[in-house]
């Protein structure tokens, strides 16, 4: 028994300056419970208790026990359930449809920027050859929800050969119990572990992420073991990040869009905004802001809005216009950052007319659609950036929606006070989206909030976050996704002079003041100059013709262009004779362009690797897969057309740019 005791404290101490040397953050984490439970400031809920050959975990309140069984075999059992079939515990990444080859067929005659035009073909190709019933040849990412003693983690890793590991852990107390029981510092030699221990959820999406982006191109299927119900909420939280992943939300052909439309508008000398913090600005010192969303919260206070709208500068999201516009409310600036045509061209058209416009300035990103410039007077519009930075003052805002966008544009310009109506992010009671105008408003099922699924929708699933006036609201994972957003704008651009109210019966903010409407005491604001004053406030801040730095970067990223076609040329003519020799040459490409000179199209090939790289890995990584000489100099031939498909348009619209500025 003496010896088991030293080295169980034997491996406590490596375990802590393994720790101490490799994860730093954890041990810190650890130390802070070591001290705080010898000083007997934290009561201790755990404890070890070695019994009849095995380690369990005792709860010190009622005697329970954490395995109330012997954990070796426990943890042998649970290693059994681990195997290499690709459907059995594990997380599918990316794209959960297939394309038939109907659908293929269409997409071929369809230009790049068409939805799935650059996808279709290599998931079409990977879904012939190679199933989900099918088994892997090697794993080399695997995720660790729950840890207890860990007694199965030596053997898990030891049957699949993984290297690369996520150890996911909520309760530290338990976490520390095993550094007694394994040897972290033997276990995970020649292997990259990253930890997730007590974490909040921001900083357990963080942590995943980073997990998720090393060596990405394994990622099409990523095994799990889950050692009890107590981490079932993990999977979909997991699930939810990987539908929320940006190259599944906002897809390559979106970015490649929104750049060749962000090159015309350099071309026609829009003004575009400088959005550095304007920390000396006083213009809005005396003028509240209220910004407007399209939530729930807005169609409920409408009444109190109609009522109160000259006590406010209003800066209104485009797609509250609809039901501003019945109330006879006129906004004072209006955002958008939408780039979905069909959307915008029939929201345009469900007004009689655009007069309640009149006296506004409009916000922009510069990838929104034609229509806006069509609609609007050019001297008052103003262009941001998002994902792109041709203009080399900062010009560059990256949002999830145009709610958070709008939030920032009162930050950066040093509103003392904003008002935050519509800005939910959260679903109402009876599970409406928006307001009820909104043209995308509807309703969702939220009795089922609670409940495991199989799969995640990015608009339908319902999750918890914490409520502005309730403890909890319920809300999808597209709508939760602006909430860091709208923190991170607070933590870079809020000064302490600057207040933000939140009115909204939605999600709540970090540095906002909850407040109901009805407590709100302001006074008429003098709007006769207002539009003028708008105008040279914005024109003041404000750029159009490329400078001759700017124009220089524009031939740089041309020149590159020339680069990754030689690339491609290359890999393109490289052995393709077995898989290895395929596979490396892949690898050598996508790292020789993932490394490149940073430029918006390397983002958009990105964007590209990660949607596809690990489709074609996983085709490769299938125990089932024969005449493997085939498929490579099939893909190779496949991924290759991709490529310069993608490249061409981008290509056009750069060069044509380029030659107008000349």
């Amino acid at each position: 028994m003496q010896n088991i005791e030293e080295k169980a404290v034997s491996n406590y101490q490596v375990n802590m300056e393994f720790f101490k040397l490799h994860h730093e953050t954890l041990y810190n984490k650890l130390m802070a419970l070591d001290t705080l439970i010898n000083d007997g400031r934290y009561p201790q809920k755990y404890d070890l208790e070695y019994k009849d050959g095995y380690f369990d975990v005792i709860e010190l309140s009622n005697g329970a026990y954490l395995y109330n069984q012997n954990s070796e075999k426990f943890s042998e059992e649970l290693t059994k359930k681990i195997n290499f079939k690709k459907n059995n515990q594990s997380f599918k990444s990316g794209y959960c449809f297939s394309f038939t080859q109907k659908a293929l067929d269409k997409l071929k005659n369809e230009d790049a920027l068409t939805t799935y035009a650059l996808i279709a073909p290599i998931m079409h190709y990977h879904d012939a050859a190679v199933d989900n019933s099918m088994q892997l040849l090697d794993m080399q990412k695997f995720i660790f929800l729950g840890v207890g003693l860990g007694l199965h983690i030596p053997k898990i890793i030891k049957k699949t050969g993984a290297k690369l590991l996520l150890i996911v852990e909520e309760n530290i107390e338990l976490f520390r119990l095993s550094l007694f029981s394994i040897n972290y510092q033997e276990i995970l030699s020649e292997k990259i572990a990253y930890f997730s221990v007590a974490q909040n959820k921001d900083e357990f999406n963080d942590e995943f992420n980073t997990f998720y982006s090393k060596s990405f191109i394994h990622n099409y299927h990523l095994k799990f073991s889950l050692f009890s119900h107590f981490s079932e909420q993990k999977i979909k939280e997991i699930q939810t990040l990987l539908v929320s992943r940006p190259e599944t939300s906002y897809p390559v052909e979106y970015l490649l869009h929104k750049n060749i439309l962000i090159l015309s508008r350099l071309k026609n000398n829009y003004k575009f905004l400088e959005l550095s913090k304007k920390n000396n600005e006083e213009f809005f010192s005396d003028k509240p802001i209220l910004i407007i969303g399209a939530g729930p919260s807005l169609h409920t206070n409408i009444v109190w809005l109609k009522e109160n709208r000259n006590k406010f500068v209003l800066i209104a999201v485009f797609a509250a216009l609809k039901t501003l516009n019945k109330a006879n409310i006129k906004p004072d600036i209006v955002t958008q950052i939408d780039e979905k045509i069909n959307e915008t061209v029939n929201l345009i058209n469900s007004f009689d007319n655009l007069d309640f416009l009149n006296n506004s300035i409009f916000i922009f990103t510069a990838s929104v659609p034609d229509i806006l410039f069509e609609k609007f007077d050019k001297d008052k519009i103003y262009l941001t950036e998002d994902r792109t930075a041709y203009r080399l003052f900062n010009t560059r805002l990256v949002s999830s929606s145009v709610g958070e966008f709008a939030y920032a544009i009162s930050l950066i310009f040093n509103a003392a006070q904003t008002y935050l109506l519509g800005l939910d992010f959260a679903l109402s009671d009876d599970g409406s989206t928006h307001a009820k105008d909104h043209h995308r408003s509807n309703s969702i099922d939220i009795s089922k909030a609670d409940e495991i699924q199989t799969s995640v929708s990015i608009s339908k699933t319902v999750l918890h976050v914490k409520g502005n006036f309730k403890d909890i609201v319920f809300t999808t994972p597209l709508l939760e996704s602006s909430i860091p957003r709208m923190n991170s704008f607070t933590n870079k651009f809020k000064s302490d002079k600057q207040n933000i109210y939140n009115l909204s019966d939605g999600a709540f903010f970090e540095q906002t003041i909850s407040l109901n409407t009805k407590d709100i005491n302001l006074t008429d604001l003098n709007k006769n100059q207002l539009k003028s004053q708008l105008l040279d406030i914005f024109n003041s801040y404000s750029f159009t013709e490329l400078s001759s730095d700017e124009s220089n970067e524009l031939e740089k990223k041309s020149n590159q262009i020339k680069e990754f076609y030689i690339l491609i040329v290359n890999f393109s003519q490289s052995a393709s004779s077995n898989i290895d020799a395929f596979l490396q040459n892949y690898i050598t490409l996508m790292q020789n362009i993932l490394n490149s000179y940073e430029s918006e199209l390397r983002e958009i090939l990105t964007i590209y690797f990660l949607s596809i790289a690990s489709t074609v890995i996983d085709m490769f990584n299938t125990k089932e897969l024969t005449n493997h000489k085939k498929h490579t100099k099939k893909m190779k031939k496949i991924i290759s057309t991709q490529l310069y498909r993608l490249i061409e348009p981008y290509e056009k619209k750069l060069d044509n740019t380029i030659n107008e500025k000349v």
